[in-house]
């Protein structure tokens, strides 16, 4: 809907250009169902920034550190499955976005990154604070705009509108990921208080009340599944579904249903990784099999275990080993994927499968089952489980590898997770337990870098239910000013922080038999005290010395705001117990 009369703009003041610009932009975000804004302090900004902290409808989040900002924004995004808007000033600030930029791109995580940059005239002329900002993460966006100079007319309003609404789309397409919008401002650039600001808003309120379309709705992939495809999927009864790493847009419960219907009808075991939502809604399904990165080590089991058919949800699980397996299998694969992107680093004979869990369920018929070829699995799972169980009841010493087994055991019913790469996630696809505990497990593993650890387990804390991360040291301290961005937390952030003083991942490769130069230029021991930099952003902090100690903590009731726990672990006689495991 254009507005009827023209008059009102053309008294609108220069300075307040960039306010309606702001404002609008702002206003039709929220009617959008984007609900936070994470800003940064900046000059060129401000036009969006003041906007967002003057409008209602969202929640205005200022954190210092651009880096930190972006992967607070990227863990919101990722638990609530909805757009969060980013705003910088021009400039390095925008580089800064960079990593969070290209988790949120290989994890399939919305995000509107809004850029504010000097006008076409003062670039490349050495104007302080002004790079080249166009198109500058590359096909790390599903879309780059540079939107034009603010113009408060009804047509370049109308244009304004249009551009966010379809920014909003793309990033919850069936490509989910980010969207990158450069705004170009005059000075000057804050609102003047005079007689235009009444018009300023009418304006934009009139204009934004013309969206449509419905908020932050996930755009459902046109057409249906291959059915061809899944008639030969079908004809196999002795299979096996394997699901990696998947934070699924029809929620976690939903999509656990939807797998064990997929089990049920082919009568195929599931492999779950740890980084998706199967291990922790799994009490009544026994098909779920957790313990394969141990019995898949055994050659005398592999023979027997040989499928005819993988049918792959999401991305490959973390294991190497099951990587490794599944590489030398003859065996006809699916992949199964809402994206339309190339799923298998193993380059196999396989079928994409464009669609989703709940579609497939649906469409699947039941199948005449090989029920031997499924109990081979259970029964390895259960001798496997209890083995793992019983080592871990009678181990007194702190292993790393113990803390994620007792997480899955003693995390409040419904909380959230994220676990650090390298050897965090490692340890707990090794020995997180299956349950009914229906805890969310994030991660960045899209990248699968330790960039942002501590900011986006923040992110997924804010205004949610409580949360915990479980990271080692050196994820910890290379984002450490995530403790600064902590004073922004609306909720309960827990991290359970293994300190072993150094890169505990680097002593399970070959390399650490090369010492020197391993401990300096591998290992980078840091020789930091988290208490002390715990209390000089004033978070709490707690040495734990046991095990008795660290489940004490776990169930109590989370008070808000950041806690870290610390526990000192040997990082090689935690490599020599993990032998042991594996065994």
């Amino acid at each position: 809907m254009s507005l009827s009369v023209t008059e009102p703009f053309d008294a609108i003041a220069r300075s307040n250009v960039n306010s309606a610009w702001g404002a609008l932009t702002m206003e039709v975000l929220a009617r959008l169902g984007v609900n936070t804004v994470v800003t940064s302090p900046g000059s060129r900004s401000t036009p969006l920034t003041i906007a967002a902290a003057r409008n209602a409808r969202v929640e205005a989040l200022s954190i210092l550190d651009e880096r930190s900002a972006a992967f607070y924004a990227l863990g919101l995004a990722k638990r609530t499955r909805r757009p969060v808007a980013l705003v910088c000033t021009s400039g390095s600030a925008a580089v800064n976005y960079w990593p969070a930029v290209l988790e949120a791109s290989m994890s399939g995580t919305p995000l509107i990154i809004m850029t504010a940059d000097r006008p076409a005239e003062l670039r490349d002329c050495s104007s302080g604070q002004t790079i080249d900002q166009l198109k500058l993460y590359g096909d790390s966006v599903r879309q780059f705009k540079e939107l034009a100079l603010p113009e408060c007319s009804p047509e370049m309003l109308a244009y304004l509108r249009q551009s966010l609404v379809h920014a909003v789309h793309l990033s919850l397409s069936a490509n989910a990921g980010p969207v990158h919008l450069n705004f170009p401002f005059r000075d000057p650039l804050p609102p003047s208080l005079d007689a235009s600001q009444p018009v300023v808003e009418a304006a934009v309120l009139e204009e934004a009340a013309t969206v449509s379309t419905r908020p932050c709705e996930a755009v459902l992939q046109a057409g249906g599944l291959d059915l061809v495809a899944l008639e030969r999927l079908s004809s196999h009864s002795r299979g096996l579904i394997i699901v990696g790493t998947e934070n699924p847009r029809c929620g976690d419960e939903a999509f656990a249903n939807a797998v064990s219907m997929i089990s049920k009808k082919l009568g195929w075991p599931v492999l779950a990784d740890v980084l998706n939502p199967l291990r922790n809604y799994a009490s009544e399904d026994r098909r779920v099999i957790t313990r394969y990165d141990t019995f898949l080590r055994e050659s005398g089991e592999q023979a027997s275990l040989q499928p005819t058919a993988i049918l792959q949800i999401g991305s490959l699980p973390t294991s190497k080993v099951l990587r490794a397996w599944l590489g030398q299998l003859n065996a006809v694969s699916f992949l199964l994927s809402a994206s339309p992107i190339n799923t298998d680093p193993l380059h196999r004979v396989a079928t994409p499968l464009y669609g989703d869990v709940l579609s497939l369920a649906e469409h699947l018929q039941h199948q005449r089952v090989d029920s031997d070829w499924a109990s081979k699995w259970t029964t390895l799972e259960a001798r496997q489980s209890q083995a793992i169980d019983e080592c871990m009841e009678n181990l007194d010493t702190l292993f790393e590898g113990k803390v994620a087994w007792l997480l899955s055991r003693h995390l409040p019913v419904g909380s959230s997770v994220f676990l650090a790469s390298s050897m965090s996630v490692r340890y707990a696809e090794y020995f997180w337990s299956a349950g009914s505990r229906a805890c969310a497990v994030f991660c960045n593993r899209g990248a699968n870098g330790i960039d942002g650890t501590l900011s986006t387990a923040l992110g997924v804390a804010h205004g949610g239910r409580p949360a915990f991360l479980l990271t080692g040291d050196l994820a910890f301290l290379h984002d450490s000013n995530g403790l600064l961005a902590s004073s922004q937390l609306r909720g309960s952030l827990t991290v359970v922080l293994i300190n072993n003083n150094g890169g505990g991942i680097f002593e399970h490769l070959p390399v650490a038999q090369m010492d020197p130069p391993f401990e300096q230029y591998f290992s980078t021991p840091q020789n930091v005290d988290p208490g002390q930099l715990c209390a000089a952003y004033r978070v709490p902090h707690q040495v734990v010395n046991d095990w008795s100690q660290l489940v004490n903590a776990l169930t109590k009731s989370s008070e808000p705001g950041l806690r870290v726990l610390e526990l000192l672990t040997d990082r090689k006689a935690d490599r020599l117990q993990l032998h042991k495991f594996h065994q």
